[in-house]
């Protein structure tokens, strides 16, 4: 990160913070069926609006009814947060909003969920003085959209331009060479695409979009960021959108950020990321015997010892490269390069991708993990979710070996594996490309069928996290829950249901402003940081007061388009005990419904005093 003009922000300087009424929003509507584009400059009239992400985007869905995500009527909605594209490390989040392919309730209806992905695509799109992107229809073709800045940027059309052109030569291309062909046409920009997953509709549910870094577009490798969970890549594709391409101008210094930055950048709480980053959850969760090994029944073995970093650094062959986003002095990317001389990429190492694409299909090889991670990035398909309905069709085959899906997939078969991830990825195995609640009801068998809502689990085990249930998009990024029986070790009813109520739901303050959750920014980091960066009179308080309705709003949007106390559930097999965990067992059904009982009556009752419901 480049040093600022200057370290501190005067008390003169802060007295002049804006309030949030002077604040307006830059919103585009979007028909890719006619192409037509609309403006409107929106007046915002809360913090909801003035924050953005899915403080905004909530806010715009709340009373729209659920559509087929895959009709052209569905909106698909790209937004910013109010630091996103700003000089705060780690300010670099790009949000997609709608009716979820995968989230759904009991009752058949789409649930609304987010995804969000990091890289430099983001900053180009705060640039051009983009907030919103709510784009419907379907175009005839396959269309890319060019957005540069407009000649007139404060005429009634807004400061962005929008153009529509042929891409038909993106078609079936890996992501990578979907960004790498962009880049060759637009050097200076960066770029959201879609891979083959995205262009299979249904038959793949969590399909991806592929955010562009600055290390992907220089050395070539596939390097992406991903926007994956909720399956927007399909949304994209329905609407025949192969890619946005965002060529707005980079950020200029700001005065009084340095100390700020300092202490993300090096601060404790990011200590961890960039030292081993998310990899370390390999030890964390096996010192504990919790690893989600075989569809998350851990064995206690020690077999997923050779894909922790120590061990698979000393056994050679391998170099690992921490590397970054766009300013980011963090660097939690752990990238593994071959040690042979000639340095070839061949993954990156996430806690999810890796162990969902490997031991949670009984796989401890580190060659075929690498493969496995590549693949799924290439196709630009959610690992978590590939991972996770991937081990269900392995599960059912070893119990039903009379009855086998998917070919007869099996755990620890490397090859049949990579031939199902492109399979999935290409529309040839939708079984497995609808995910793991459709393949449950199909079979009839949910009680392994590792997902709450549609939405499969990340790579911590339920048994000891009955906080999942009330994510809203997805188990770890929206309901931070899941590391407290690690840390905490406490079992009461009262306990969880105040670790949901009043705790969990802080971990979505990143997806309102846009910091990335690996900053760890306090709320009270997030306020300064608002306040220097945007000049908003904000404080910590009224941040988290946001963070809340905005939780209790998506929650509210849940119970009126048909989630119910049959939503709100683990499946069957979490409520039994590890045995290889000495971690206490308490999540038996009995405490569960205790406890589902007493979260779903308080948060209705915030719903309602709110009114939202």
């Amino acid at each position: 990160m480049p040093r600022e003009e200057e370290t501190t922000v005067t008390t003169a300087e802060l007295q002049d913070l804006k309030p949030l009424t002077e604040f307006t929003v830059h919103r585009y509507h979007v028909d890719l069926t006619t192409k037509d584009v609309r403006f409107e400059s929106i007046a915002c009239t809360d913090l909801e609006d003035t924050l953005g992400g899915i403080a905004r985007a909530t806010k715009w869905f709340d009373g729209q009814e659920p559509v087929d995500p895959y009709s052209p009527e569905a909106p698909l909605m790209m937004n910013l947060g109010l630091l996103s594209g700003t000089r705060v490390m780690t300010g670099l989040r790009t949000y997609f909003h709608g009716w979820s392919p995968l989230k759904r309730a009991r009752n058949g209806t789409p649930g609304l969920m987010w995804s969000a992905g990091s890289g430099h695509f983001g900053t180009k799109l705060r640039g051009l003085g983009i907030d919103d992107v709510i784009f419907t229809g379907r175009s005839e073709t396959p269309v890319a959209v060019v957005l540069t800045m407009s000649e007139d940027p404060n005429g009634p059309e807004g400061p962005a331009n929008f153009e529509f052109i042929d891409a038909s030569d993106l078609v079936g291309r890996h992501s990578n060479d979907r960004i790498q062909h962009l880049h060759g046409r637009y050097p200076e920009a960066h770029f959201a695409v879609i891979g083959p997953a995205g262009e299979q509709g249904g038959d793949v549910r969590y399909a991806a979009i592929a955010l562009s870094t600055d290390n992907q577009l220089k050395s070539g490798d596939s390097k992406a960021r991903y926007a994956g969970r909720g399956g927007y890549g399909g949304v994209m594709g329905s609407k025949n959108l192969m890619a946005i391409i965002a060529d707005g101008d980079d950020p200029g210094r700001q005065r009084g950020l340095r100390d700020l930055n300092k202490e993300i950048n090096l601060g404790e709480g990011s200590r961890i990321y960039r030292e081993i980053g998310t990899w370390r959850q390999m030890v964390t969760q096996g010192e504990h015997g919790i690893i989600p090994e075989f569809n998350f029944r851990p064995t206690g073995d020690d077999r997923h010892v050779a894909l922790r970093r120590d061990p698979f650094e000393e056994a050679g062959g391998y170099e690992v490269r921490s590397e970054s986003c766009y300013l980011c002095g963090i660097k939690c990317h752990k990238n593994i390069y071959d040690d042979d001389g000639e340095g070839r990429f061949r993954a990156k190492f996430d806690y999810e991708p890796l162990a969902l694409l490997s031991v949670g299909l009984g796989i401890f090889d580190k060659e075929a993990a690498m493969d496995l991670i590549a693949l799924c990035d290439e196709l630009c398909m959610d690992s978590i979710s590939l991972g996770v309905s991937l081990a269900y069709a392995m599960e059912w085959n070893r119990r039903n070996p009379g009855n086998p899906v998917a070919d007869g997939l099996s755990y620890g078969d490397a090859a049949a594996a990579l031939a199902a991830v492109e399979a999935i990825g290409t529309g040839k195995l939708p079984f497995v490309g609808q995910g793991t609640l459709r393949m449950a009801e199909e079979l009839g068998a949910p009680e392994f069928a590792m997902q709450s809502k549609g939405v499969e689990y990340p790579a911590y085990v339920p048994h000891s996290n009955p906080g999942f249930p009330w994510a809203l998009a997805g188990g770890h990024m929206s309901m931070r829950t899941f590391l407290l029986m690690i840390a905490e070790g406490e079992t009461s009813v009262d306990y969880w249901v105040d670790a949901v109520t009043n705790r969990g739901w802080d971990y979505i303050r990143s997806d309102i402003d846009g910091l990335c959750k690996f900053s760890m920014a306090t709320p009270a980091m997030h306020a300064e940081a608002l306040q220097i960066a945007a000049n908003l009179d904000i404080d910590e308080q009224a941040l988290l007061d946001t963070t809340h309705r905005t939780f209790i709003r998506g929650y509210a949007v849940e119970r009126k388009t048909g989630f119910d106390e049959t939503d709100y559930v683990l499946p069957a097999e979490a409520h039994e005990p590890i045995e290889s965990s000495e971690l206490e067992y308490f999540n038996t059904p009995e405490f569960f419904a205790e406890m589902q009982g007493r979260i779903l009556e308080e948060l209705d009752g915030r719903a309602r005093e709110l009114g939202y419901l």
